[in-house]
């Protein structure tokens, strides 16, 4: 969970009477769609970090992990108290599990004036108007022709030097594990021209590192008339933008092309890392999961990867216990961390979305025995990584200072390896050579090369 106040500016004089709180759970994505309500309401309200304070209170959802809809339950417990001394207060919940919930959220928690679903959510500064007149509105509304439109407001802080921009949401994959399809709604992508136009916008606030971010980026391009693919963007941007580092998340294995992976060997933006979710390591698995591709399919495409460019760091997703895995598949997924040797993985525990396909399978795995493969699992990536990351050692490599805190920086490499080391805070949103004195398990710790 995160506040956006905790990423921009503090309430100053001068601003709009109204007081809004954020609160955000989730991903890259999320935050982004934060970062979009809280600017489309800016000419109204200022942020505010005290959530008693605040005229309208937004939760943003995310239903990919397990109890999402509980742990919103025990949130709006909490806030109510907050509008129960301050009756006028709004409280909106935005996101996945807005849009599962519908109506019925409002129904159970009458403290909720306004449901709204992601493709909603653009439409905030109207349907706050109706909430005077109507009472509690919901807006989970998904269409299959949406478009998402082009937001020109201020961002509520000049100065960060990572910026994230949307190209494209939804999901027409609909693996059997997945719950984006029902939440996020099909493929949208968004033209090129808005989303150059949105970089420019970012890089003139100081940005200096773009993360391109959709549910399966590899697809972009899909539905729009006269319009380029995916490495096409990528080359657009790079042109446009020489000085920036590019990267994009998340990359769906099957429409990973030849075309996108020689984009890491030639384009000068492009950083050296690629998110890439394998999800498991066993043929059999991956079928039920409706991943269309196969362990060697994917393992071929980390070998094109690794031979357009040497460098790239490759870190993956996992889930473990999906119903039907037995021991001879989970051992399939070892070897295949063994095999590749990701730099990180993210691994979890399957857990059932309703409505998605894998609810009806009936061989499901019992819970103890996820605990224990997802422990052994973590155990192996742990020193596969510490190994990756050991390889950093005794280096120079060139670094953009990101943070800034009591005398601690806080850069990355372009291959997104965090490094800690000391230093001044003008050195925020600069390149700096920096020699790489000691691996941890998920970070460097280095010193400035003068």
């Amino acid at each position: 969970m995160k506040s956006l106040i905790n990423e921009y500016d503090e309430i100053t004089a001068g601003c709009a009477p109204k007081r809004l709180h954020v609160i955000t759970f989730g991903c890259q994505m999320n935050e982004y769609d934060s970062q979009k309500m809280a600017q489309m309401l800016m000419g109204r309200y200022c942020l505010t970090p005290y959530p008693e304070e605040a005229d309208l209170i937004i939760v943003n959802t995310c239903s990919i992990r397990e109890k999402a809809e509980h742990k919103l339950y025990s949130l709006l417990g909490r806030l109510r108290k907050f509008k129960d001394s301050k009756p006028d207060m709004k409280i909106a919940v935005a996101g996945c599990v807005a849009q599962q919930l519908g109506g019925r959220l409002i129904e159970k928690m009458p403290c909720v004036d306004l449901v709204i679903g992601p493709q909603g959510l653009y439409r905030l500064p109207e349907l706050l108007e109706r909430i005077e007149t109507d009472g509690g509105v919901v807006a989970t509304e998904l269409d299959d022709q949406f478009k998402i439109p082009y937001i020109e407001a201020p961002l509520p802080r000049k100065g960060d030097v990572r910026g994230f921009v949307t190209i494209m949401q939804g999901c027409d994959n609909f693996c059997t594990y997945c719950i984006v399809p029902y939440v996020r709604g099909r493929e949208t992508s968004r033209p090129s021209r808005h989303i150059l136009k949105e970089i420019g916008f970012l890089v003139d606030q100081g940005v200096k590192d773009v993360t391109l971010l959709g549910q399966n980026v590899n697809s972009y391009g899909k539905g729009l008339v006269d319009e380029v693919d995916f490495p096409g963007l990528l080359e657009r941007i790079d042109h446009a933008f020489p000085d920036i580092r590019l990267r994009f998340t998340t990359s769906h294995p099957k429409d990973l092309s030849d075309k996108l992976i020689d984009c890491f060997g030639r384009l000068k933006t492009l950083c050296e890392h690629l998110h890439l979710p394998v999800q498991s390591g066993s043929d059999k698995i991956l079928k039920r999961m409706n991943r269309h591709y196969t362990r060697q399919e994917y393992l071929e495409k980390v070998d094109r990867l690794r031979k357009a460019c040497p460098t790239i760091t490759i870190t993956t997703d996992l889930i473990v216990g999906f119903p039907g895995e037995e021991d001879q598949d989970f051992k399939d997924t070892l070897s295949l961390l063994e095999t590749v040797r990701f730099d990180q993985a993210f691994a979890f525990k399957y857990s059932e979305r309703p409505g998605t396909a894998a609810t009806r399978f009936k061989d499901k795995v019992q819970e103890e025995v996820k605990s224990q493969r997802l422990k052994t699992l973590l155990e192996l990536q742990n020193q596969i990584g510490f190994e990756q990351y050991r390889k950093m050692e005794n280096k120079v490599c060139k670094v953009l200072v990101e943070t800034f805190d009591k005398g601690k920086l806080t850069a990355r490499t372009r291959g997104n390896h965090v490094v800690n080391l000391e230093g001044d805070a003008d050195l925020v949103g600069r390149l700096i050579n920096v020699y790489i004195e000691r691996a941890c398990h998920h970070s460097l710790v280095g010193r400035i090369v003068h």
